[in-house]
């Protein structure tokens, strides 16, 4: 049985080898299903290209479009970009298994333990809530044209895809088909997502953890002898427990190095479609609910009318599906850059805790060899690791903030834009 057979890493391997990217999975296995996830998303990006370009007359249709284009490219790219990286992850993963087998039991194997757990518990759910998010995006154009069969009404209904592609396509007759299609491309789409970045969470929280060993080390380093300022070096015990600190340090760097070159690129690309595919499908969220006329404040003051004022919208309205489907895509989006920036910022965090528990240390009470690795160490960890997308911009909460002040402002510009 494999390492990653285990408790804590299951999960990771089943979401990683569904789209093919799992490192040790077999060969063929791996290109079929790698095949599979890019034909279906090659297949989907056209028809929603051609819904696009003949639609390009149109700023409805290039608003309601282009926001799930965005997500669509960032998902690709992320794909081929995983598959480039895929010798890295491999090494990545091998040192995590040697990791595990060096610390067979003691404090070091038990936080090695407790942030595995804080990985799989993060994995169930996100996976939880991003399939969920998956069924809900799906759904609201099946259940619209459920609704209208076993409610039928004077108004000619016309079948709603997940984009708009009514212009070009009869949806009464390709309207089961695409939606096949469609749920199925979507799935590896969220699949994709899930599995890239509950990896990154996995690697991530399996570096804090080794920043987490070396503080704990740190602190247990102690004397009670009288002070020498130069001993033996063989009976130096405290000098050879900061060189383990250090080598310890040292391999945790090198891992982080190796965690930012296989996600930078990445990181960057989301950085600039979330900015824009959430401005973008705000602003159609805007122009659907003004161009309607609708007043959404009933709803919060009697709930008890929630589900036919839904129905209201779906029959006579015919945009609350839409509507439903780019503040789910915007949601999701939100989430998962949240999660990317809280996950990174964790490691920041961890790393800046090691410059603290050196510079807390007994130091006084040390060699001078000693003293001088405490001083050049101090010079080395005084700045914390930070992963960067692009080596540009820095993954953390702020920048999690700005995100967030950037579509409003790109928002309001395109409202601005519609109203003139």
């Amino acid at each position: 049985m494999s390492f990653f057979d285990n408790h804590y890493y299951y999960p990771n391997k089943i979401l990683l080898s569904i789209i093919g990217q799992w490192p040790f999975q077999s060969r063929l296995e791996g290109n079929i299903m790698f095949a599979v996830t890019f034909i279906s998303f090659v297949s989907y990006a056209f028809i929603e290209i051609w819904g696009l370009i003949a639609g390009i007359s149109d700023l409805n249709i290039i608003m309601e479009n282009f926001s799930p284009f965005l997500v669509l490219c960032y998902l690709i790219i992320n794909l081929l970009y995983c598959a480039f990286t895929k010798d890295k992850m491999k090494v990545f993963l091998e040192n995590i298994e040697e990791t595990w087998k060096m610390k067979p039991a003691g404090p070091e194997k038990e936080i090695l333990q407790c942030y595995a757990e804080k990985s799989r518990a993060f994995t169930i759910q996100f996976v939880i809530a991003l399939y969920v998010t998956f069924v809900f995006y799906t759904m609201p154009s099946g259940v619209a044209r459920w609704m209208y069969k076993l409610f039928p009404t004077n108004e000619t209904y016309r079948g709603k895809f997940m984009y708009r592609i009514e212009h070009v396509l009869d949806m009464d007759k390709y309207f089961n088909l695409l939606m096949l299609h469609g749920t199925i491309a979507v799935f590896f789409m969220v699949s994709v997502a899930i599995g890239v970045t509950t990896v990154f969470t996995l690697c991530t929280l399996h570096i804090c953890a080794l920043f987490e060993c070396i503080r704990y080390n740190v602190e247990c380093i102690r004397s009670t002898d009288p002070v020498l300022l130069e001993p033996n070096i063989k009976d130096d015990e405290m000098y050879h427990d900061l060189i383990a600190c250090i080598k310890s340090y040292k391999h945790a760097l090198k891992l982080s190095d190796i965690l930012t070159s296989t996600y930078t690129f990445a990181f960057f690309f989301h950085l600039g479609d979330v900015v824009i595919s959430m401005s973008f499908g705000a602003a159609e969220v805007n122009i659907k609910i003004k161009y309607k006329n609708l007043n959404y404040s009933c709803v919060f003051i009697h709930v008890e009318y929630l589900i036919m004022l839904c129905f209201k919208l779906i029959l006579v309205d015919i945009e609350l599906d839409a509507i439903l489907r780019i503040v789910i895509c915007n949601l999701a989006q939100l989430f998962h850059m949240y999660c990317l920036c809280m996950i990174s910022q964790k490691l920041t965090d961890h790393s800046s805790g090691v410059h603290d528990v050196i510079y807390s240390c007994d130091w006084y009470r040390m060699s001078l060899r000693s003293r001088r690795l405490v001083m050049l160490t101090l010079m080395r960890s005084n700045k914390p690791y930070q992963i960067k997308a692009a080596k540009m911009f820095v993954m953390s909460m702020e920048t999690f903030s700005s995100i967030l002040k950037a579509s409003l402002s790109y928002f309001t510009v395109l409202t601005s834009m519609q109203t003139d």
